[in-house]
């Protein structure tokens, strides 16, 4: 009953957001933008976007080895694609991750190492998406933030950056600290600090992660320019973290609205009018959808051919 009042209370905040951006902005210049667009341009942003989820597959493969997941990457990646299916239909933006751990460890049994690996993956991107929103402070210039904004962003990129090195440099206290714990507290606080005791996965899959929000940067030019907005490349920088935290926060459903909200508001930094601006939102929503739709043909062949052993 208390998960049914939540989800009803997100739908209700992302209705609420919605009609008052509807409301606000001419629909029928957002459809007459919408259908005006370079469509060569969103074509390419979704190939990027496809090749940007097949690199994340690969990066958590990276992660769940730590946790004696020898999988091939076949596999992670049959996994990955049916968890972005499920993102796209579950009211909460974890539900993909909840298949991709259900999914992995299926047949080992193996449940927390699962899940282990699944926040893991979702750390490493997190943190550079963090050290992004921090390296964009000093890189944009000439727009107008409010004060909080760069306060908030530096103080979170610091926390992040001392929270993941300064466990690495710890050494043999680190690894006398975790056998403690684990002595303590169980076999669950020394997995949770595998990945700092044996850190080279860690730093590879970050390393991956910064190539992938690199394309996604490269995708959000392209939706720029596939609508004709001139639009600082650096400025991407700035704008995805602060759209992705927004669309993070639990108060909507999958960040529904949030989103839409936070495009339109911080594209206005830069002078984008908010017809464009939402309709900017809706062709990244629409390169999503289409690439989790993917996912759902994935998961349906995979069905059908377990259903047939």
């Amino acid at each position: 009953m208390k998960k049914a009042v939540t989800t009803l209370l997100k739908a209700a905040v992302s209705i609420a957001i919605l009609v008052y951006l509807f409301t606000k902005i001419d629909l029928g210049e957002v459809w007459h933008l919408f259908k005006q667009v370079h469509v060569s341009y969103l074509i390419a942003a979704l190939g990027l976007y496809l090749a940007g989820q097949i690199l994340c597959a690969y990066r958590w493969k990276v992660l769940a080895g730590l946790m004696d997941f020898h999988n091939r990457f076949r596999e992670f990646l049959l996994y990955y694609f049916i968890g972005m299916f499920f993102n796209l239909f579950l009211p909460t933006s974890i539900g993909g991750d909840i298949g991709r751990c259900y999914y992995l460890a299926k047949e080992s049994k193996k449940t927390l190492k699962a899940i282990i690996s699944v926040l893991a993956d979702r750390g490493a991107g997190l943190v550079v998406l963090i050290m992004i929103a921090g390296l964009s402070i000093v890189m944009v210039e000439g727009i107008s933030i409010p004060p909080p904004l760069p306060a908030g962003i530096l103080t979170g990129s610091t926390i992040v950056l001392l929270g993941l090195f300064l466990p690495m440099f710890a050494g043999n206290y680190l690894s006398k600290l975790g056998d403690k714990l684990g002595d303590r507290l169980g076999d669950k606080v020394a997995l949770l600090l595998t990945y700092w005791r044996k850190p080279v996965p860690l730093l590879k899959s970050i390393g991956i992660s910064a190539i992938f929000h690199s394309m996604i940067v490269m995708i959000h030019v392209l939706i720029g320019l596939s609508l004709g907005l001139t639009i600082p490349w650096k400025f991407y920088l700035f704008l995805i973290p602060l759209v992705v935290g927004a669309s993070m926060l639990p108060i909507s459903l999958s960040g529904l609205g949030v989103r839409e909200g936070a495009y339109v508001y911080f594209l206005s930094l830069v002078n984008v009018p908010r017809a464009a601006a939402l309709t900017f939102s809706f062709s990244w929503f629409t390169i999503v959808v289409l690439a989790s739709l993917t996912g759902g043909v994935v998961f349906l062949v995979n069905s059908l051919v377990r259903g047939k052993r």
